[in-house]
């Protein structure tokens, strides 16, 4: 029986893969440095590419099954990111992505069916528990931070989606033990510049609610400037999910206690 498409994710070729990974990686990564990823692909019928980083692939083997691949064998972010799982699996969390199996340059995990957050907001899917996102989303946070680390590229495109739309936060090669400084991320409002974890949090949240991202239109150096002096746009401080925002922004966010607390009436972050 052939495996189901997947609506979401690249779903490339091996030949396009090889194609497209010099321009991501500046031409530091070859798919010939990386035969796993061809293996794994003439061993499953009907598996695709479905996400391509700058350290590795994520390959998607069946309908509920992905293989993520290092570029470089024995490298040094797939080995960081299994240890992390490795921590993870001392606390449980439920909204965190967890390794099925892991093996050299290799981790098995579950394939989220709803694509990542950018795509769940492009869908016309209804209803959009934005609550329970914003729940979900603080609660695998807070999981990270009790093991001592910060996520390190906290960002829309590593927030997936099961196919019941739980929240699943992904993706901890850059992860990084709390006040290092961030090495990567989305340049600027899911960076440090912005309150750290925080502010990261509290655009996202933003980006949840509204479905555009923090400041849209706004570019240059206003942009720079409204993030460094961590600027709050206007909003309406008697909403309690705008207040979660701003408390995000400013530094004052109690991870999973305001979102637990917050009880909206029927059909709020309901609609399309």
């Amino acid at each position: 029986m052939a495996m189901e498409a997947n609506k979401y994710g690249l779903n490339f070729s091996y030949q396009t893969f090889c194609d497209y990974l010099p321009r991501i990686t500046g031409a530091s990564s070859s798919p010939a440095n990386a035969p796993l990823i061809k293996r794994i692909l003439g061993c499953y019928p009907n598996s695709t590419i479905y996400g391509v980083g700058s350290h590795s692939a994520l390959l998607s083997i069946s309908g509920s099954l992905c293989v993520k691949v290092s570029y470089k064998p024995g490298g040094e972010h797939i080995i960081h990111e299994q240890e992390i799982f490795r921590q993870l699996e001392s606390i449980p969390c439920s909204s965190i992505s967890h390794a099925l199996y892991c093996a050299p340059d290799l981790i098995f995990m579950e394939l989220y069916k709803n694509g990542t957050l950018h795509e769940r907001l492009s869908s016309t899917k209804a209803p959009r528990p934005v609550l329970q996102w914003m729940q979900q989303l603080s609660e695998a946070v807070a999981c990270l931070e009790a093991l001592g680390y910060a996520h390190g590229e906290l960002s829309p495109r590593n927030i997936m989606f099961t196919e019941d739309d739980n929240l699943r936060l992904v993706d901890f090669d850059h992860s990084l033990k709390l006040g290092e400084d961030l090495e990567v991320g989305d340049y600027p409002l899911y960076t440090a510049q912005f309150g750290g974890t925080f502010g990261i949090l509290g655009s996202i949240f933003w980006y949840m609610v509204r479905g555009t991202e923090l400041w849209a239109g706004v570019q240059g150096l206003d942009l720079v400037d409204r993030l460094i002096a961590r600027t709050c746009p206007d909003m309406d401080l008697e909403d309690p999910v705008n207040r979660i925002s701003r408390d995000c922004w400013t530094g004052r966010f109690d991870f999973c206690g305001r979102a637990r607390s917050l009880h909206p009436p029927a059909g709020v972050f309901e609609g399309s």
